[in-house]
């Protein structure tokens, strides 16, 4: 078998954009074919000099993917990549030049604009990746979360999940609960190596809930010929058995429940970090 075909990225902030790219990608590869590897995440290089010392420890034979927002760093690392003949990607580059086109204009590659795009904002761009992968349900990265919310269709999920990413840099992952035993025991072996005290099901008076799921129901009918499960959705006998099995879930694992029954997406989010500690 072939040496694996390695892989190193390069990133003045954390990296995990720049990976969720690569391995958006590399899904569509199968390692049957070709075997490679990730072999380092050089976080934080905002500096030549930083640079320089990267550079001596990446084999000729690499694949180099890297996001650097500082212009003069970034053609400095082009060249000294190109000089070697070591295969490159700027993952922003093709961004920037589309957007420049659209917009008729170029970047602000001013000075100090490393210190204006800040750690906080690299971490809000990643905290907004990571929510919008592992909205409900979806995403395989669990174990990353900062926040993971449990509740049942329609209680407001998602918005929160984007708040709290958007303005807080919260990496936020979101599931749904559906009343079913294996439904419970499949969430249960998922949600086990968490630390318990950031996962927070979420609940709702019965009667608001279905309102809220009448209105949704509308957009339904016209998607779906299965009328009976649409009455079901948002039958108020059936919303009352959801929500006690909700509760019951709730309270057998000692996860903490918030109410958000016609409450603000900003209050909610504000209880959640109260509840996790987080200075607002």
């Amino acid at each position: 078998m072939c040496e694996a075909k390695k892989i190193v990225i390069i990133s003045d902030s954390t990296g995990k954009t720049a990976k969720r790219l690569m391995d958006a990608v590399l899904g569509h590869y199968s390692q049957k074919d070709v075997e490679y590897s990730l072999v380092n995440i050089y976080h934080q290089v905002r500096k030549k000099e930083t640079l320089e010392g990267v550079l001596k420890e990446i084999d000729d034979e690499s694949l180099v993917i890297f996001s650097i927002i500082s212009e003069d760093l970034s053609q400095y690392l082009r060249q000294q990549l190109s000089e070697r003949g070591i295969l490159h990607l700027n993952i922003l580059e093709p961004m920037l030049s589309t957007i420049s086109k659209f917009l008729g204009t170029h970047p602000d590659y001013r000075p100090g604009i490393l210190q204006i795009i800040d750690d906080k904002y690299y971490q809000k761009v990643d905290a907004i990746g990571y929510s919008a992968e592992h909205d409900d349900g979806r995403g395989h990265l669990i174990e990353e979360a900062d926040v993971v919310l449990l509740g049942l269709s329609r209680t407001c999920k998602t918005p929160i999940s984007m708040y709290l990413a958007c303005n807080f840099g919260i990496q936020v992952a979101n599931i749904p609960i559906v009343p079913d035993a294996t439904m419970q025991e499949n969430l249960l072996t998922k949600l086990a190596p968490l630390k318990q005290d950031i996962i927070f099901g979420l609940m709702m008076q019965p009667e608001v809930l279905a309102h809220v799921r009448e209105e949704r129901s509308l957009i339904l009918a016209r998607t779906t010929a299965s009328r009976l499960e649409i009455e079901k959705y948002s039958d108020l006998s059936e919303i009352y058995s959801e929500l006690r099995f909700c509760r019951n879930l709730f309270r057998k694992k000692g996860w903490q429940t918030i109410d958000v029954t016609r409450r603000a997406i900003e209050e909610i989010s504000l209880e959640i970090l109260g509840k996790l500690g987080h200075g607002q």
